[in-house]
């Protein structure tokens, strides 16, 4: 009778899933897969796209702080100074990628900073080479120019033509706060200068940032028409 019963049971489970299963439209659950998000892949093409140049060759270098340091937390005044206490959700961390060739044959680089939680452009600068690095080059016949003194200018309309080119690629909503960014002179006419900051947004209440306060944009046009470009829009994002 046991026997009997337990077949019977067996039996029962069996119908119920086949039951089950028809419903279904006789097809088994697949479970969506997660994609693997290649980021050097996407920071490299936010870079290329910068720079508007497919081609450009990039080296992954590392992770880090942004520079200069991006902080947001509880300030406290202490003195002439202040201190600032950390808070969840507000550390940041960018990729960093040096471009390959040098710059007007200098040695100097391009080095490209992206916010590692989605791949936009936080930083361009010019970086000094290392003693090791042009070293290095000098052993693969490669020479690069060190301590020039020469010093170029360029006109505010030529500068502004390569800024406002670099800015509309990097920058989505460019056409709606163009007229926003403000233009000074730098380094004894040496250099360009447009800023923008969003004065409007507001960190949660007992929060402040630093060094910036607000949401900026800055880009510098040199004389020899190589640029410096910080955008702190998405370190700002939470």
């Amino acid at each position: 009778m046991k026997t009997k019963i337990i077949v019977a049971l067996l039996i029962l489970v069996g119908l119920t899933a086949g039951v089950v299963w028809w419903r279904q439209g006789g097809k088994t659950p697949v479970l969506p897969l997660k994609q693997a998000v290649d980021t050097t892949t996407e920071d490299m093409a936010a870079i290329r796209a910068f720079m508007a140049d497919p081609n450009l060759e990039l080296s992954d270098v590392n992770t880090d702080l942004p520079m200069p340091y991006f902080r947001v937390g509880k300030v406290t005044k202490m003195g002439n100074g202040e201190n600032m206490e950390a808070v969840d959700g507000w550390l940041r961390k960018v990729n960093v990628y040096d471009q390959k060739e040098l710059l007007n044959g200098a040695c100097v680089v391009y080095e490209y900073h992206t916010d590692d939680r989605n791949h936009k452009l936080t930083a361009v600068v010019v970086r000094g080479l290392q003693p090791n690095e042009i070293d290095s080059l000098k052993n693969n016949g490669v020479t690069c120019i060190s301590n020039s003194h020469d010093v170029a200018k360029i006109t505010k309309t030529e500068a502004e033509t390569i800024a406002m080119g670099y800015l509309k690629r990097a920058v989505s909503n460019f056409d709606q706060i163009k007229d926003q960014f403000t233009y000074s002179l730098q380094s004894n006419g040496e250099a360009h200068q447009w800023f923008w900051e969003d004065k409007s947004y507001k960190l949660p209440d007992g929060l402040e940032g630093r060094p910036y306060l607000y949401p900026t944009i800055r880009i510098t046009v040199n004389g020899d028409k190589t640029i410096s470009y910080w955008n702190t829009v998405s370190l700002f994002e939470n």
